[in-house]
Protein backbone atom coordinates (compact mmCIF):
# COMPACT_ATOMS: atom_id res chain seq x y z
CA UNK A 1 0.00 0.00 0.00
CA UNK A 2 1.54 3.30 -1.01
CA UNK A 3 1.88 6.27 0.58
CA UNK A 4 -1.35 8.29 -1.05
CA UNK A 5 -3.38 4.89 -0.55
CA UNK A 6 -2.85 5.30 3.61
CA UNK A 7 -3.40 9.12 3.62
CA UNK A 8 -6.77 8.44 1.82
CA UNK A 9 -7.81 5.72 4.26
CA UNK A 10 -6.78 8.40 7.40
CA UNK A 11 -8.56 11.13 6.20
CA UNK A 12 -12.16 9.30 5.51
CA UNK A 13 -11.70 7.70 9.05
CA UNK A 14 -10.96 11.25 10.39
CA UNK A 15 -14.20 12.58 8.43
CA UNK A 16 -15.78 9.69 10.72
CA UNK A 17 -14.81 11.34 13.68
CA UNK A 18 -15.21 14.93 13.51
CA UNK A 19 -18.88 14.21 13.16
CA UNK A 20 -18.71 12.99 16.70
CA UNK A 21 -15.69 15.34 18.22
CA UNK A 22 -18.31 17.90 19.39
CA UNK A 23 -20.08 15.53 21.61
CA UNK A 24 -17.15 13.61 22.97
CA UNK A 25 -15.35 17.27 23.70
CA UNK A 26 -18.47 17.97 25.83
CA UNK A 27 -18.14 14.52 27.56
CA UNK A 28 -14.35 15.71 28.51
CA UNK A 29 -15.09 18.95 29.36
CA UNK A 30 -18.01 18.26 32.12
CA UNK A 31 -16.96 15.38 33.60
CA UNK A 32 -13.31 14.57 33.23
CA UNK A 33 -11.00 17.99 34.16
CA UNK A 34 -7.46 18.68 32.69
CA UNK A 35 -7.54 15.60 30.05
CA UNK A 36 -6.65 16.13 26.81
CA UNK A 37 -9.09 17.58 24.82
CA UNK A 38 -10.29 17.39 21.05
CA UNK A 39 -9.84 20.95 20.84
CA UNK A 40 -6.61 22.88 21.21
CA UNK A 41 -7.51 24.95 25.33
CA UNK A 42 -4.48 26.73 26.48
CA UNK A 43 -5.22 25.72 30.00
CA UNK A 44 -8.20 23.01 30.93
CA UNK A 45 -8.75 24.31 34.88
CA UNK A 46 -11.93 23.13 34.86
CA UNK A 47 -13.88 26.29 35.34
CA UNK A 48 -17.34 25.06 33.11
CA UNK A 49 -17.54 22.28 36.33
CA UNK A 50 -19.94 23.68 38.24
CA UNK A 51 -21.36 20.52 39.95
CA UNK A 52 -18.93 17.48 39.95
CA UNK A 53 -21.85 14.72 39.89
CA UNK A 54 -20.84 13.71 36.28
CA UNK A 55 -17.37 13.61 37.15
CA UNK A 56 -17.39 11.30 40.11
CA UNK A 57 -20.54 8.98 38.19
CA UNK A 58 -17.70 8.71 35.47
CA UNK A 59 -14.76 7.60 37.91
CA UNK A 60 -16.86 5.43 40.24
CA UNK A 61 -18.18 3.48 36.95
CA UNK A 62 -14.49 2.82 35.42
CA UNK A 63 -13.36 1.76 39.21
CA UNK A 64 -17.28 -0.30 39.72
CA UNK A 65 -16.28 -2.01 35.98
CA UNK A 66 -12.42 -2.75 36.78
CA UNK A 67 -13.27 -4.35 39.58
CA UNK A 68 -16.28 -6.42 38.55
CA UNK A 69 -15.03 -7.37 35.24
CA UNK A 70 -11.40 -6.89 35.71
CA UNK A 71 -10.48 -7.05 39.58
CA UNK A 72 -6.80 -6.14 40.16
CA UNK A 73 -4.63 -9.07 41.26
CA UNK A 74 -7.18 -12.13 40.67
CA UNK A 75 -7.39 -14.65 38.04
CA UNK A 76 -10.54 -13.02 35.83
CA UNK A 77 -10.74 -15.64 33.13
CA UNK A 78 -9.68 -19.44 32.73
CA UNK A 79 -8.28 -21.19 29.83
CA UNK A 80 -10.62 -24.78 29.74
CA UNK A 81 -10.23 -27.08 26.87
CA UNK A 82 -13.08 -26.67 24.32
CA UNK A 83 -15.11 -29.33 22.83
CA UNK A 84 -12.78 -29.92 20.10
CA UNK A 85 -10.47 -31.93 22.30
CA UNK A 86 -10.95 -35.55 22.68
CA UNK A 87 -13.15 -36.70 25.49
CA UNK A 88 -10.01 -38.73 26.76
CA UNK A 89 -7.21 -35.92 26.48
CA UNK A 90 -9.63 -33.25 28.51
CA UNK A 91 -8.48 -33.76 32.07
CA UNK A 92 -4.82 -34.09 30.73
CA UNK A 93 -5.11 -30.28 28.73
CA UNK A 94 -6.89 -28.59 31.45
CA UNK A 95 -4.20 -29.11 33.93
CA UNK A 96 -1.83 -27.98 31.87
CA UNK A 97 -4.09 -24.91 30.99
CA UNK A 98 -4.73 -24.17 34.83
CA UNK A 99 -0.87 -24.08 35.07
CA UNK A 100 -0.48 -21.91 32.14
CA UNK A 101 -3.64 -19.62 33.43
CA UNK A 102 -1.33 -19.25 36.69
CA UNK A 103 2.23 -17.76 35.19
CA UNK A 104 -0.15 -15.69 32.90
CA UNK A 105 -1.71 -13.69 35.69
CA UNK A 106 1.51 -13.66 37.01
CA UNK A 107 2.82 -12.13 34.27
CA UNK A 108 -0.38 -9.51 33.97
CA UNK A 109 0.31 -8.08 37.39
CA UNK A 110 3.90 -8.46 37.23
CA UNK A 111 3.13 -5.54 34.06
CA UNK A 112 1.13 -1.91 34.11
CA UNK A 113 -1.98 -3.65 32.93
CA UNK A 114 -4.01 -2.14 35.50
CA UNK A 115 -3.63 1.66 35.25
CA UNK A 116 -3.32 1.24 31.80
CA UNK A 117 -6.58 -0.62 31.64
CA UNK A 118 -8.32 2.71 33.85
CA UNK A 119 -7.24 4.69 31.27
CA UNK A 120 -8.92 2.90 28.57
CA UNK A 121 -12.24 1.92 30.57
CA UNK A 122 -12.56 5.92 31.24
CA UNK A 123 -12.72 6.43 27.08
CA UNK A 124 -14.70 3.22 26.67
CA UNK A 125 -17.24 5.24 29.00
CA UNK A 126 -17.33 8.18 26.36
CA UNK A 127 -16.84 5.69 23.40
CA UNK A 128 -14.19 3.09 22.37
CA UNK A 129 -10.73 2.23 24.82
CA UNK A 130 -8.17 1.57 22.23
CA UNK A 131 -4.86 -0.34 24.28
CA UNK A 132 -1.78 -1.21 22.79
CA UNK A 133 -0.54 -4.45 23.93
CA UNK A 134 3.36 -4.92 23.22
CA UNK A 135 6.05 -7.65 24.36
CA UNK A 136 7.90 -6.05 27.59
CA UNK A 137 11.25 -6.12 28.52
CA UNK A 138 13.73 -7.83 31.14
CA UNK A 139 11.88 -9.72 33.43
CA UNK A 140 8.16 -7.87 32.46
CA UNK A 141 6.92 -9.92 29.68
CA UNK A 142 3.95 -7.20 28.41
CA UNK A 143 3.86 -3.29 28.55
CA UNK A 144 0.62 -1.62 28.12
CA UNK A 145 -0.17 2.11 26.97
CA UNK A 146 -3.38 3.46 26.70
CA UNK A 147 -4.03 5.47 23.55
CA UNK A 148 -6.58 8.29 23.70
CA UNK A 149 -9.59 8.63 21.74
CA UNK A 150 -8.22 12.53 20.43
CA UNK A 151 -4.91 10.32 19.12
CA UNK A 152 -7.16 8.03 17.12
CA UNK A 153 -8.67 7.25 14.13
CA UNK A 154 -10.97 4.13 13.68
CA UNK A 155 -12.01 2.16 10.26
CA UNK A 156 -14.86 -0.32 9.71
CA UNK A 157 -13.40 -3.41 8.96
CA UNK A 158 -15.59 -6.43 6.20
CA UNK A 159 -16.88 -8.18 9.64
CA UNK A 160 -18.73 -5.04 10.93
CA UNK A 161 -15.83 -4.96 13.63
CA UNK A 162 -12.65 -2.50 13.96
CA UNK A 163 -11.15 -3.44 11.59
CA UNK A 164 -7.81 -0.55 11.34
CA UNK A 165 -6.26 1.89 13.70
CA UNK A 166 -4.83 4.99 12.74
CA UNK A 167 -2.60 6.47 15.34
CA UNK A 168 -1.38 9.77 14.92
CA UNK A 169 0.95 11.51 17.27
CA UNK A 170 4.58 13.66 17.42
CA UNK A 171 7.36 11.49 17.94
CA UNK A 172 10.98 13.04 18.21
CA UNK A 173 13.50 11.80 15.22
CA UNK A 174 16.07 10.59 17.94
CA UNK A 175 12.95 8.42 19.31
CA UNK A 176 12.23 6.70 15.66
CA UNK A 177 14.82 3.96 15.29
CA UNK A 178 14.06 2.92 19.18
CA UNK A 179 10.39 2.87 18.53
CA UNK A 180 10.51 1.43 15.03
CA UNK A 181 13.75 -1.01 15.57
CA UNK A 182 13.02 -2.20 11.71
CA UNK A 183 12.16 0.70 10.32
CA UNK A 184 13.65 0.90 6.52
CA UNK A 185 15.88 3.56 6.24
CA UNK A 186 15.30 4.15 2.33
CA UNK A 187 17.77 6.49 0.54
CA UNK A 188 14.80 8.72 0.10
CA UNK A 189 14.81 9.20 3.88
CA UNK A 190 18.88 9.36 4.10
CA UNK A 191 18.69 12.76 2.86
CA UNK A 192 16.30 14.66 5.74
CA UNK A 193 18.63 15.63 8.12
CA UNK A 194 15.44 15.47 10.50
CA UNK A 195 15.69 11.98 10.16
CA UNK A 196 19.01 11.77 12.40
CA UNK A 197 19.09 10.01 15.27
CA UNK A 198 20.24 13.52 16.87
CA UNK A 199 17.33 15.68 15.83
CA UNK A 200 15.14 17.23 18.28
CA UNK A 201 12.50 17.97 15.47
CA UNK A 202 9.24 16.35 16.24
CA UNK A 203 7.62 14.21 13.51
CA UNK A 204 4.32 13.61 12.67
CA UNK A 205 4.22 9.69 12.45
CA UNK A 206 1.10 7.79 11.42
CA UNK A 207 0.80 3.98 12.92
CA UNK A 208 -1.39 2.19 10.57
CA UNK A 209 -2.80 -1.67 12.06
CA UNK A 210 -5.30 -3.22 10.03
CA UNK A 211 -6.57 -6.52 9.23
CA UNK A 212 -6.06 -8.64 5.80
CA UNK A 213 -9.30 -10.21 5.18
CA UNK A 214 -7.92 -12.01 2.03
CA UNK A 215 -5.76 -14.06 4.18
CA UNK A 216 -9.06 -17.01 5.40
CA UNK A 217 -7.07 -19.66 6.97
CA UNK A 218 -4.77 -17.63 9.80
CA UNK A 219 -5.52 -14.46 10.96
CA UNK A 220 -3.19 -11.42 8.79
CA UNK A 221 -2.60 -8.12 10.46
CA UNK A 222 -0.12 -5.17 8.48
CA UNK A 223 1.09 -2.54 10.88
CA UNK A 224 2.87 0.88 8.54
CA UNK A 225 4.62 3.30 10.53
CA UNK A 226 4.33 6.26 7.80
CA UNK A 227 6.07 9.90 8.62
CA UNK A 228 3.59 12.01 7.09
CA UNK A 229 6.09 14.78 7.16
CA UNK A 230 7.71 13.55 4.73
CA UNK A 231 4.96 11.28 2.79
CA UNK A 232 7.94 8.23 3.67
CA UNK A 233 6.64 4.83 5.01
CA UNK A 234 9.24 3.37 7.85
CA UNK A 235 8.21 0.21 8.57
CA UNK A 236 5.77 -2.25 6.86
CA UNK A 237 5.39 -5.52 9.47
CA UNK A 238 3.46 -8.99 8.66
CA UNK A 239 1.20 -10.06 11.64
CA UNK A 240 0.11 -13.76 11.86
CA UNK A 241 -2.04 -15.32 14.21
CA UNK A 242 -4.27 -15.21 16.55
CA UNK A 243 -3.32 -12.71 19.25
CA UNK A 244 -0.53 -11.06 16.88
CA UNK A 245 -2.23 -7.19 16.44
CA UNK A 246 -1.25 -4.94 19.44
CA UNK A 247 -3.80 -3.07 18.80
CA UNK A 248 -6.96 -3.97 21.07
CA UNK A 249 -10.53 -1.97 20.48
CA UNK A 250 -13.26 -1.86 22.51
CA UNK A 251 -16.87 -0.86 22.81
CA UNK A 252 -19.51 -0.93 25.54
CA UNK A 253 -22.02 -0.55 22.83
CA UNK A 254 -22.60 0.39 19.32
CA UNK A 255 -24.99 1.17 16.92
CA UNK A 256 -25.37 -0.54 13.54
CA UNK A 257 -23.38 0.43 10.80
CA UNK A 258 -21.26 2.77 12.80
CA UNK A 259 -17.60 2.36 13.82
CA UNK A 260 -17.22 4.73 16.84
CA UNK A 261 -18.94 2.86 20.69
CA UNK A 262 -21.52 4.62 22.70
CA UNK A 263 -20.51 4.41 26.05
CA UNK A 264 -22.70 4.91 29.21
CA UNK A 265 -21.97 8.56 29.35
CA UNK A 266 -23.45 9.60 26.60
CA UNK A 267 -26.93 8.49 28.13
CA UNK A 268 -26.49 10.58 31.00
CA UNK A 269 -25.21 14.07 29.09
CA UNK A 270 -28.39 15.79 29.13
CA UNK A 271 -28.63 15.08 32.73
CA UNK A 272 -25.39 16.44 33.63
CA UNK A 273 -26.04 19.04 31.50
CA UNK A 274 -28.90 19.98 33.13
CA UNK A 275 -27.36 19.84 36.49
CA UNK A 276 -24.27 22.28 35.71
CA UNK A 277 -26.45 24.39 34.51
CA UNK A 278 -28.90 24.94 37.59
CA UNK A 279 -25.66 24.67 39.68
CA UNK A 280 -24.25 27.54 37.59
CA UNK A 281 -27.64 29.62 37.98
CA UNK A 282 -27.61 29.06 41.49
CA UNK A 283 -24.48 30.24 42.35
CA UNK A 284 -25.10 33.10 39.93
CA UNK A 285 -28.80 33.75 41.74
CA UNK A 286 -26.66 33.22 45.23
CA UNK A 287 -23.86 36.49 44.21
CA UNK A 288 -26.71 38.71 42.82
CA UNK A 289 -28.55 38.59 46.24
CA UNK A 290 -25.17 39.05 48.30
CA UNK A 291 -23.44 41.68 45.91
CA UNK A 292 -26.18 42.85 44.32
CA UNK A 293 -26.66 45.49 41.77
CA UNK A 294 -26.59 49.59 42.15
CA UNK A 295 -27.77 52.67 40.43
CA UNK A 296 -26.15 56.03 40.06
CA UNK A 297 -26.08 59.34 38.02
CA UNK A 298 -25.39 59.74 34.64
CA UNK A 299 -24.44 62.85 32.64
CA UNK A 300 -25.04 61.56 29.40
CA UNK A 301 -26.98 59.22 27.68
CA UNK A 302 -27.27 55.73 29.16
CA UNK A 303 -26.11 52.66 26.30
CA UNK A 304 -27.48 49.81 27.40
CA UNK A 305 -25.70 47.21 25.31
CA UNK A 306 -22.91 48.29 27.41
CA UNK A 307 -24.60 47.35 30.86
CA UNK A 308 -23.79 43.60 31.78
CA UNK A 309 -26.41 42.41 34.72
CA UNK A 310 -23.66 40.47 37.02
CA UNK A 311 -22.78 41.45 40.73
CA UNK A 312 -21.69 44.33 41.56
CA UNK A 313 -23.18 46.13 38.51
CA UNK A 314 -23.49 49.42 38.55
CA UNK A 315 -25.91 50.96 36.15
CA UNK A 316 -25.95 54.83 35.47
CA UNK A 317 -28.78 57.35 35.52
CA UNK A 318 -29.84 60.50 35.14
CA UNK A 319 -28.27 63.69 36.91
CA UNK A 320 -30.37 65.40 40.23
CA UNK A 321 -31.57 62.05 40.93
CA UNK A 322 -30.95 60.37 44.67
CA UNK A 323 -27.49 59.39 43.70
CA UNK A 324 -26.14 55.22 44.43
CA UNK A 325 -28.91 53.37 45.87
CA UNK A 326 -29.45 49.69 45.69
CA UNK A 327 -31.63 47.27 42.83
CA UNK A 328 -33.69 45.89 45.11
CA UNK A 329 -36.19 44.55 42.66
CA UNK A 330 -35.17 41.64 40.38
CA UNK A 331 -37.30 41.25 36.78
CA UNK A 332 -36.59 37.24 37.74
CA UNK A 333 -38.25 34.62 40.27
CA UNK A 334 -35.86 32.09 40.60
CA UNK A 335 -37.53 29.22 42.91
CA UNK A 336 -35.34 26.79 44.50
CA UNK A 337 -38.22 24.51 44.82
CA UNK A 338 -38.56 23.89 40.98
CA UNK A 339 -35.41 23.03 40.84
CA UNK A 340 -35.26 19.37 40.66
CA UNK A 341 -31.84 18.38 40.81
CA UNK A 342 -32.11 15.62 42.87
CA UNK A 343 -33.92 13.95 40.32
CA UNK A 344 -31.20 14.70 37.48
CA UNK A 345 -28.54 13.30 40.35
CA UNK A 346 -30.11 10.29 40.48
CA UNK A 347 -30.44 9.45 36.96
CA UNK A 348 -26.77 10.44 36.25
CA UNK A 349 -26.14 7.99 39.08
CA UNK A 350 -28.15 4.95 37.62
CA UNK A 351 -26.84 5.81 33.96
CA UNK A 352 -23.35 4.98 35.24
CA UNK A 353 -24.19 1.92 37.36
CA UNK A 354 -23.49 4.37 40.94
CA UNK A 355 -27.23 3.18 42.73
CA UNK A 356 -26.35 -0.30 43.61
CA UNK A 357 -25.31 0.61 47.37
CA UNK A 358 -27.95 1.04 50.13
CA UNK A 359 -27.41 4.44 52.55
CA UNK A 360 -24.75 3.66 54.22
CA UNK A 361 -26.60 5.93 57.26
CA UNK A 362 -28.75 2.99 57.42
CA UNK A 363 -28.61 -0.90 58.61
CA UNK A 364 -25.81 -2.89 56.62
CA UNK A 365 -26.83 -4.76 53.64
CA UNK A 366 -26.99 -8.38 54.19
CA UNK A 367 -25.00 -10.78 52.37
CA UNK A 368 -27.96 -12.12 50.49
CA UNK A 369 -29.19 -8.58 49.74
CA UNK A 370 -25.33 -7.88 48.05
CA UNK A 371 -25.70 -10.78 46.27
CA UNK A 372 -28.84 -9.53 44.77
CA UNK A 373 -27.69 -6.53 43.97
CA UNK A 374 -24.59 -7.93 42.20
CA UNK A 375 -26.87 -10.20 40.31
CA UNK A 376 -28.93 -6.96 39.25
CA UNK A 377 -25.81 -5.62 38.37
CA UNK A 378 -25.22 -8.54 36.11
CA UNK A 379 -28.63 -8.26 34.88
CA UNK A 380 -28.21 -4.15 33.74
CA UNK A 381 -24.75 -4.45 32.21
CA UNK A 382 -25.29 -7.81 30.60
CA UNK A 383 -25.34 -6.15 27.24
CA UNK A 384 -22.32 -4.19 27.54
CA UNK A 385 -20.30 -6.70 29.48
CA UNK A 386 -20.79 -9.29 26.15
CA UNK A 387 -19.46 -6.95 23.94
CA UNK A 388 -16.45 -5.85 26.17
CA UNK A 389 -15.74 -9.54 26.80
CA UNK A 390 -16.11 -10.18 23.28
CA UNK A 391 -14.28 -7.57 21.48
CA UNK A 392 -11.51 -6.68 24.81
CA UNK A 393 -11.03 -9.34 27.38
CA UNK A 394 -10.62 -12.84 24.60
CA UNK A 395 -8.46 -10.54 22.63
CA UNK A 396 -6.41 -9.65 25.07
CA UNK A 397 -5.93 -13.45 26.13
CA UNK A 398 -5.32 -14.34 22.82
CA UNK A 399 -2.28 -11.53 22.57
CA UNK A 400 -0.77 -12.53 26.10
CA UNK A 401 -0.56 -16.56 24.81
CA UNK A 402 0.62 -14.50 21.58
CA UNK A 403 3.74 -13.03 23.46
CA UNK A 404 4.29 -15.76 25.90
CA UNK A 405 4.76 -18.60 23.37
CA UNK A 406 6.52 -16.54 21.37
CA UNK A 407 9.04 -15.76 23.76
CA UNK A 408 9.33 -19.42 25.07
CA UNK A 409 7.63 -19.23 28.16
CA UNK A 410 5.01 -21.58 27.77
CA UNK A 411 3.99 -24.19 25.20
CA UNK A 412 0.34 -24.29 24.85
CA UNK A 413 -1.10 -27.75 24.74
CA UNK A 414 -2.89 -26.98 21.05
CA UNK A 415 -1.83 -25.27 17.78
CA UNK A 416 -3.03 -21.34 17.49
CA UNK A 417 -5.47 -21.43 20.91
CA UNK A 418 -7.92 -23.32 18.57
CA UNK A 419 -9.29 -25.64 20.81
CA UNK A 420 -8.95 -23.33 23.99
CA UNK A 421 -11.93 -22.18 25.62
CA UNK A 422 -11.82 -18.41 27.18
CA UNK A 423 -14.42 -18.60 30.01
CA UNK A 424 -14.74 -15.15 32.36
CA UNK A 425 -14.74 -15.80 36.11
CA UNK A 426 -14.96 -12.20 36.90
CA UNK A 427 -17.55 -11.52 40.54
CA UNK A 428 -20.13 -10.08 37.64
CA UNK A 429 -20.05 -13.09 34.95
CA UNK A 430 -20.25 -15.62 38.30
CA UNK A 431 -23.15 -13.69 39.24
CA UNK A 432 -25.29 -15.82 36.98
CA UNK A 433 -23.37 -18.64 38.08
CA UNK A 434 -24.68 -17.86 41.90
CA UNK A 435 -28.22 -18.24 40.59
CA UNK A 436 -27.93 -21.57 38.77
CA UNK A 437 -26.13 -22.84 42.17
CA UNK A 438 -28.95 -21.26 44.50
CA UNK A 439 -31.22 -23.31 42.21
CA UNK A 440 -29.62 -26.29 42.57
CA UNK A 441 -29.41 -25.80 46.14
CA UNK A 442 -33.36 -25.38 46.25
CA UNK A 443 -34.22 -28.01 44.25
CA UNK A 444 -32.11 -30.30 46.70
CA UNK A 445 -33.40 -29.39 49.67
CA UNK A 446 -37.43 -29.66 48.49
CA UNK A 447 -36.41 -33.11 47.00
CA UNK A 448 -34.64 -34.06 50.14
CA UNK A 449 -37.74 -33.34 52.25
CA UNK A 450 -40.12 -35.24 50.11
CA UNK A 451 -38.21 -38.19 49.56
CA UNK A 452 -35.25 -37.72 52.04
CA UNK A 453 -31.81 -37.10 51.50
CA UNK A 454 -30.09 -40.24 50.98
CA UNK A 455 -33.18 -40.60 48.09
CA UNK A 456 -32.37 -37.13 47.00
CA UNK A 457 -28.69 -37.32 46.62
CA UNK A 458 -28.77 -40.55 44.30
CA UNK A 459 -31.31 -38.99 42.12
CA UNK A 460 -28.32 -36.83 40.82
CA UNK A 461 -25.80 -37.98 38.28
CA UNK A 462 -22.26 -37.20 40.35
CA UNK A 463 -20.00 -37.81 37.20
CA UNK A 464 -21.97 -35.00 35.69
CA UNK A 465 -22.56 -32.69 38.59
CA UNK A 466 -18.85 -32.28 40.11
CA UNK A 467 -17.37 -31.16 36.88
CA UNK A 468 -20.91 -29.04 36.75
CA UNK A 469 -19.83 -27.44 39.96
CA UNK A 470 -16.45 -27.01 39.48
CA UNK A 471 -17.20 -24.97 36.17
CA UNK A 472 -19.77 -22.60 37.90
CA UNK A 473 -17.72 -22.14 40.96
CA UNK A 474 -14.83 -20.79 38.96
CA UNK A 475 -11.84 -23.43 40.44
CA UNK A 476 -9.18 -25.38 38.91
CA UNK A 477 -9.94 -28.91 38.13
CA UNK A 478 -6.80 -30.00 39.72
CA UNK A 479 -7.60 -29.03 43.47
CA UNK A 480 -10.38 -32.16 43.17
CA UNK A 481 -10.53 -35.62 42.53
CA UNK A 482 -11.91 -37.11 39.17
CA UNK A 483 -15.79 -37.76 38.94
CA UNK A 484 -14.73 -41.25 38.76
CA UNK A 485 -12.88 -41.32 41.94
CA UNK A 486 -15.52 -39.71 43.88
CA UNK A 487 -18.11 -41.66 42.52
CA UNK A 488 -15.77 -44.85 43.82
CA UNK A 489 -14.98 -42.67 46.91
CA UNK A 490 -18.91 -42.56 47.53
CA UNK A 491 -19.54 -46.41 46.99
CA UNK A 492 -16.87 -47.58 49.49
CA UNK A 493 -18.60 -45.24 52.04
CA UNK A 494 -22.23 -46.58 51.45
CA UNK A 495 -20.73 -49.75 51.51
CA UNK A 496 -18.79 -48.84 55.05
CA UNK A 497 -21.93 -47.82 56.00
CA UNK A 498 -23.87 -51.06 55.27
CA UNK A 499 -21.27 -52.95 57.25
CA UNK A 500 -21.43 -51.13 60.11
CA UNK A 501 -25.45 -51.10 60.61
CA UNK A 502 -24.96 -55.25 60.25
CA UNK A 503 -22.76 -55.54 63.06
CA UNK A 504 -24.93 -53.15 64.99
CA UNK A 505 -27.78 -55.94 64.12
CA UNK A 506 -26.08 -59.05 65.10
CA UNK A 507 -26.61 -60.30 68.17
CA UNK A 508 -24.48 -60.04 70.56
Amino acid sequence: MDVKAIIKRRDAAKADRQRLENLYDDCLRLTMPARRRFYTQPIDNAEDIFDETGANAVAEFVSRMQAGLLPPFTEFVKLDASAMVEPRDVAAVNKDLDDINKYLFEQIWNSNFAQETSECLYDMAISTGIMLFEEGTGDKAFHHRAVPLTDVYLERGADDTVGGVFRVQKVPAKHLKHRYPDMDESEAMKTYSDLKEDSEKELEIIEYTYRDYSSVEIECYYHIVLCETHNEVLQVRKLEGKGSNPFIAFRWQTAAGETWGRGPLLNAMGAIRTTNLMVEMILENAAMSIVGMYQTDNEGTVNADNISLLPGTIITKEIGTRGLEPITGSTGNFNMQDVVLADQRTNIKRALFNDMLSDPNKTPATATEVAERMADLSHRTSAGFARVFYEFIQPYIYRALYILEKRGDIELPVINGKAIQIRAISPIAMSQNGRDLQKLMQDYQMRAQMYGPQVATSMYQMEELHPWLIDKMGLETKLFKSSKEIVQSMEQQAQQMMMMQQQAQQPV
